[in-house]
């Protein structure tokens, strides 16, 4: 059950599309994703290709966390469905 709600809420292609196409309508993200691009190549350059990859690896781990909490309050569920999904 854990699996297939997890699935539903936050391993959805559909939503991942959605929000694309939302970000695509809102503006200045063309430019801020266009400038956060240019800066990670540079950051990937300066600290090789290895370090760089850690550092996106648990950068992404962690804002993982925050995505969810704040997906969790948007879907206007209860704490407990939302700590019983990450047990």
């Amino acid at each position: 059950m854990q699996d297939l709600l997890t699935e539903l809420l936050w391993r959805n292609d559909e939503i991942t599309e959605a929000a694309h196409r939302l970000c695509l309508t809102l503006p200045n993200w063309q430019e801020a994703m266009e400038d956060y691009t240019d800066l990670a190549e540079q950051v990937r350059q300066a600290a090789g290709d290895e370090l760089y990859d850690q550092y996106c690896t648990r950068l992404m781990r962690f804002t993982g966390y925050e995505v969810r909490a704040y997906y969790a309050l948007g879907l206007g569920l209860r704490k407990e469905l939302f700590q019983a999904l990450e047990a």
